[in-house]
């Protein structure tokens, strides 16, 4: 019902719209030109045929009210006038049943003017109307004896007829169309695409414009050599510049036209074709038949030697070389995806081979032990490790190696698994550091090392026995005591040189006592400011979070850690291990 009512207000709009502008340009014309032989000689006659082409019924109805009032308000007979009437309606319908006729299209392209062809069927419609407006005209003026069938003015109807059409249906065809397209892509929310006049729209709209200047000139040429030579009457110095504006106007278009039709055929077409292979090609096309048409649609120009040719034959190579680099780009792309799942699959194994089952060991309640590790890529160099010598013996290991990425993560698993033997074979942490340190030089030549800290912890005396292989200091916090840093002199780095021999220290940790180890990845995390996190941030929020679990302080620091960090990428693998001292054990 909603729609049937949009349709029947949208024909008023069009009836009345029409019959207003009908007189509106109908009457400035007959009073200005008195002389009642020339009253035809005005831009409404083709407003008629124009406007009925594009809305049919409702605006043929709207130009013959028009028509009618301004007859009746010129004085003409009542009779003369609704004859006037039914013409007018002929007049408009006529070029509408022809238009749809010569044009058969639905889809929103009817009228519709970017080619010759469609330029030469509107002229035709023209022409056809024209010619039926001076046969009614004329029966009309000869029945009431105003005019003879045969006379110049039934010429100037069929010039002003005719030429009127072209110059004011084509721009309006055009503008008409441009808007339906406009409002059809708003209406459906369409933003994806501008509508803009096409090439040979706008040769045939500067063509037109090129024609009312070539009118306006002459016809003030005629004016201004009519006056200067002998005074004549209104009459006939208006015909006589209707008549040379005419013929120059339709010597201009039809030379125009040979134009179009050239230009059309060697220019336009082809860089509108050219221009819908370019916007229509999709790279991931997998269709070979649609590329092949795109190919051979180019191959047709690219024989011309002209500006064409040269954009036809790039169009080809360019084709054909971003298939080329598609190609590659899939083979790319499916190796980087294989390398990809090899080193998520990487990951994975190196994330279980470190101990992530908490509580570690629910047999033994005289400590507890908790550790994270964030690698900065998809494997890491980092480890930590903890593992029980013997009943009452406990050892907890952190080491960085150095570099990034899959070298890095190699070397750590050897670095772990050398430190996890020795440890077990009874050694204390200086031999097993001084063990391994000969056993990663030999074959080291990718020149990579290892920073490493051991401790071993008697869980009967609290005695934590340690090595340092250059790495961070822990930090240490007894009894009720803050956190602080557990300075001792670093030895040399894992895998640097095999002479070196490390030193052990030793403590003796108390029930409440904790121990953190961490990575470099935890201190050295910088903001986009360039900002590190540094040792006193660590120490102070250590402090602040004393009493909270060993889980618990590890995840808030992280999270304070990517706070701090924002933005910025993470550069270094972050690994953190707390050990909390509980009680001592008791012998049996």
């Amino acid at each position: 019902m909603k729609i049937r009512s949009s349709k029947y207000g949208n024909a008023c709009i069009v009836f009345l719209l029409s019959a207003v502008l009908f007189v509106a340009l109908t009457m400035p014309f007959r009073i200005w030109l008195e002389a009642a032989n020339i009253t035809e000689m005005r831009p409404c006659t083709a407003l008629t045929p124009v406007l009925g082409m594009i809305f049919g019924l409702p605006s043929a109805l709207g130009c013959a009210v028009g028509y009618l009032v301004s007859d009746l308000a010129s004085g003409y007979e009542v009779s003369y006038s609704i004859v006037g009437v039914v013409q007018q309606f002929i007049y408009a319908m006529v070029p509408y049943f022809l238009w749809k006729k010569l044009n058969r299209e639905h889809d929103g392209n009817e009228f519709r003017l970017d080619s010759v062809s469609r330029m030469l069927k509107f002229l035709f419609v023209m022409l056809v109307d024209a010619v039926l407006i001076v046969i009614c005209t004329g029966l009309l003026n000869h029945a009431y004896a105003v005019t003879d069938f045969i006379s110049v003015n039934n010429l100037y109807l069929f010039l002003n007829s005719f030429d009127s059409g072209l110059l004011f249906g084509c721009p309006l065809l055009i503008a008409g169309h441009f808007l339906q397209r406009y409002l059809d892509n708003v209406r459906n929310e369409r933003r994806e695409k501008v509508f803009t006049f096409s090439l040979n729209e706008r040769m045939i709209l500067n063509t037109i414009i090129t024609g009312i200047g070539i009118c306006i000139l002459i016809g003030a040429a005629v004016y201004l050599t009519d006056k200067m030579s002998a005074e004549g009457s209104s009459v006939g110095l208006w015909g006589r510049i209707y008549l040379f504006q005419t013929l120059a106007l339709n010597f201009y278009f039809a030379l125009s036209l040979g134009f179009m039709w050239f230009t059309e055929k060697r220019i336009a077409d082809p860089i509108e074709n050219l221009a819908g292979i370019a916007e229509n090609y999709y790279v991931e096309q997998s269709d070979d038949g649609k590329r092949g048409k795109m190919l051979t649609a180019c191959e047709q120009y690219a024989s011309d030697s002209t500006e064409v040719g040269n954009l036809a034959r790039s169009y080809i190579t360019m084709i054909k070389d971003l298939e080329n680099y598609v190609e590659n780009l899939k083979s790319v792309t499916a190796e980087k995806e294989r390398i990809n799942a090899e080193l998520n699959l990487a990951s994975n194994i190196q994330a279980h081979m470190l101990p992530c089952i908490f509580p570690a060991f629910p047999e033994h309640d005289e400590f507890d032990v908790y550790a994270t590790m964030t690698p900065a890529k998809e494997v890491g160099g980092d480890f930590y490790d903890f593992f029980m010598l013997d009943e009452t013996h406990l050892a907890v290991v952190m080491a960085d190696v150095s570099g990034k990425g899959v070298p890095a993560a190699l070397f750590m698993v050897i670095a772990k698994t050398l430190i996890k033997n020795h440890a077990q074979l009874g050694m204390e942490s200086d031999e097993v550091f001084t063990k391994v340190n000969r056993l990663l030089c030999d074959g080291n030549d990718a020149g990579l090392f290892v920073t490493a800290w051991m401790g071993i912890l008697d869980m009967a005396s609290g005695r934590l026995a340690y090595a340092n292989a250059g790495h961070n200091p822990p930090l240490l916090k007894q009894e009720s005591d803050s956190f602080t840093y557990l300075k001792s002199r670093p030895g040399f780095v894992l895998a640097g040189m095999d002479t070196v021999k490390y030193r052990k220290n030793e403590l003796y940790m108390k029930p409440g006592d904790r121990l953190f180890l961490y990575t470099d990845g935890v201190t050295e995390a910088t903001n986009a400011d360039n900002q590190l996190y540094g040792e006193e941030r660590l120490n102070r929020f250590l402090n602040l979070h004393a009493k909270e679990s060993a889980a618990d302080v590890l995840h808030n620091l992280k999270k304070d850690i990517d706070q701090f960090v924002g933005e910025a990428p993470q550069f270094d693998d972050i690994t953190m291990l707390m050990l909390d001292f509980k009680k001592m054990e008791v012998s049996t």
